[in-house]
């Protein structure tokens, strides 16, 4: 028996000791912070009231990407979307993957809020402190929607949420830039005589002056580094752009070759429609009755003359060395000289525009075939600008295509024709550029792309939702929001990644200006919020600046006189480069060790590194930080050294002790 103690006591040994290395990790960053928001409540007679509520965040790194949201009481409005964008901005302002952390978003409130993608801006804020572990002031309220470039949006409700922030005594009252003066709507009683009269009158308030009267600076901030700016009491700075513009400058004369074909390859497709347009002119015309050759007539007046003047902008853009707004102008005379070419072939020979529209529907198959299968595993991101490009311009032709077969009339249909037969031509000059011109030598894999286009999708789908919400008290610009719908009903519709990824961005683009048309009426203030957000974001996109930033920004010179395009050329951008920026810091961690719990970042705006003491889990507020480190595995491995030397010890006092015998 005595022979048998020791390989029993090894066998338990053997039996406590794990066969596979615990699943723990001895360092777990989590930083909480806390915020009070400011929403909007309908009554029950449909006018809105300023409410407060709780905001509490929390990151827990390493992670998933993981974004858990919760409300109390249940929001109107999925947050989902909004608080997801607002962890991948933070993400990007902390120079790190997303997906390296967990982001967890908690509002509480005690009345329902009409709030939806409003209170994003400032979860944004939260999650971009806790990961940058700056500290918030409690006494700074934010309202705004957060894009997915880092620019503050426009809201609605901000004369009562004013009124909420100074209920709790606010020192500052953050919103979106160009959103200083609110409208509200007062129902305004008037007798005459005996009859009394009730009509709605439209009032317009200064949110500054109204808010110095309530003790409240209103301060108006473009994109989510200025807040933080403002939040961080000036700790944190914004990114100054330094090379940006000289690289840019610099990417424009590589490119000015290219766009100078471009320049005289549409110039000679203008020339050759016109020419064919007046060849067969007088003998369309005279194959009509009277009044529809006078309606005819002058319907092509009015286009020649559009013609003449798009021809004479172009040459003076020629003339200035802005060779690809003068392109962009040719294009918009070609669209014209097509149209008027469909107008009088259609009337020639009925069948002409049946069998171009199967050409064109051809070559938009032809090129979004042509695009698959030059994707290969990996690709620059030069390379995905191009093909979002020529994305854009195929899905573009191929919704005003079907805009063409479902319009009644010469004028509609032939109109849309020419827009979806000069998007195609436009589209083949943006391919001819792939493996051409500026590309990054930062190569992704395009499966990292779905995670965007979830963000993307989601979120459009919310600020649709947004929108909805504020019909019934304020006018939704129909022509630009139709815009939006369609392409965001074509991305659901979608399956390859790239193809919703390119018509995604586009639809957001004219989510943005449908925003804009509603809360803030002057697009000079977008355009400056915008031009304020792009320069910021590349400071962190010196080294691999896209196409894109080249051609939207030269057109956004040109046409400094029509600030709604520019505010779509911008918004589309800024959208564009802050995808590639997420696209960039893919894999990108926050640099955890043992013994010190440390979180750095790449950020070129905080460049210490911050330490922090590991502590049991407690939550703090405002400027505070929430750590906790798993010791399960530095547990688990103490109570198995305990129980060998125990083990041990029993085993030399048995092997020590006589054994007594019976007889």
């Amino acid at each position: 028996m005595r022979k048998l103690i020791l390989p029993i006591l090894l066998i338990l040994i053997l039996t406590i000791i794990p066969t596979h290395p615990q699943p723990y990790n001895t360092s777990v960053v989590s930083r909480g912070r806390y915020v009070t928001i400011v929403a909007v409540s309908q009554l029950p007679n449909g006018s809105y009231i300023g409410v407060t509520a709780e905001l509490h965040v929390r990151i827990s790194c390493p992670g998933l990407g993981h974004v858990y949201v919760e409300t109390l009481p249940l929001s109107e409005l999925d947050l989902q979307a909004s608080t997801r964008v607002a962890a991948l901005v933070a993400s990007r302002v902390a120079g790190i993957d997303f997906r390296a952390c967990d982001y967890y978003a908690s509002i509480t409130s005690e009345a329902p809020i009409v709030g939806g993608p409003s209170a994003s801006g400032v979860t944004a804020v939260a999650f971009a402190s806790a990961l940058l572990n700056l500290p918030l002031r409690s006494d700074v309220v934010m309202t705004g929607m957060i894009m997915p470039d880092g620019s503050v949006g426009p809201v609605g409700g901000l004369k009562a949420k004013l009124e909420a922030a100074a209920s709790i005594g606010a020192k500052k009252f953050l919103v979106p830039y160009g959103q200083v003066y609110d409208v509200e709507y007062v129902t305004v009683a008037e007798r005459r005589g005996s009859v009394v009269i009730y009509r709605t009158e439209r009032v317009v308030i200064d949110l500054v002056d109204y808010g110095r009267r309530l003790g409240v600076e209103v301060v108006p901030i473009a994109n989510i580094f200025e807040a933080l700016e403002v939040f961080s009491d000036g700790i944190y700075r914004k990114p100054v752009t330094s090379e940006a513009i000289a690289i840019i400058e610099g990417m424009r004369s590589g490119l000015d070759p290219i766009f100078k074909d471009w320049v005289s390859s549409i110039k000679y497709e203008v020339s050759n429609y016109l020419s064919a347009g007046d060849s067969i002119r007088s003998t369309a015309l005279k194959s009509l009755s009277r009044s529809e050759a006078t309606y005819i007539n002058n319907l092509l007046n009015n286009i020649e003359s559009r013609i003449n003047d798009l021809i004479t902008t172009a040459k003076g853009f020629e003339g200035r060395g802005l060779l690809y707004a003068a392109a962009s102008t040719y294009f918009q005379a070609l669209i014209h000289v097509k149209w008027r070419y469909y107008i009088l072939k259609s009337i020639l020979d009925s069948s002409y525009l049946r069998s171009t529209t199967y050409d064109i529907n051809s070559t938009i198959y032809k090129l979004i075939d042509e695009v698959h299968n030059s994707i290969t595993e990996r690709i620059s991101l030069g390379g995905i600008s191009v093909l979002a490009n020529v994305l854009e311009r195929v899905y573009d032709a191929y919704i005003y295509l079907n805009n063409s077969l479902s319009s009644q009339g010469i004028e509609q249909t032939t109109y849309y024709l020419a827009l979806a037969d000069a998007r195609v031509y436009t589209a083949e000059l943006w391919l001819k550029l792939l493996g051409r011109g500026s590309e990054s030598s930062r190569y992704i894999s395009v499966k990292d792309i779905k995670s965007l286009v979830v963000s993307i999708e989601s979120l459009a789908q919310n600020i649709y939702a947004y929108v909805l919400a504020f019909s019934s008290s304020l006018t939704i610009p129909s022509d630009i929001f139709n815009e939006a719908y369609m392409r965001y009903s074509l991305m659901s519709r979608l399956s390859n990644d790239l193809d919703k990824f390119s018509v995604g961005l586009s639809s957001l683009g004219y989510m943005y200006l449908t925003l804009v048309a509603m809360f803030v009426k002057d697009y000079n203030d977008s355009v400056k919020a915008l031009n304020s957000t792009i320069l910021s974001t590349l400071e962190f996109l010196s080294t691999s600046i896209p196409i894109d930033t080249v051609v939207y920004m030269e057109l956004t010179n040109a046409y400094s006189s029509d600030p709604q395009y520019q505010t779509y050329m911008l918004a589309r951008l800024s959208m564009l480069l802050s995808t590639y920026l997420n696209l960039e810091y893919i894999g990108k961690q926050p640099l955890i060790t043992e013994g010190e719990t440390t979180l750095t970042t790449t950020t070129k705006t905080v460049t210490k590194t911050v330490v922090i003491t590991e502590t049991v889990t407690v939550t703090e507020k405002v400027g505070t930080t929430q750590i906790s480190s798993d010791y399960r595995g530095d547990l688990t491995t103490t109570l198995i050294s305990i129980s060998i030397i125990v083990i041990l010890a029993l085993t030399l006092i048995i092997a020590r002790t006589p054994i007594k015998t019976k007889h």
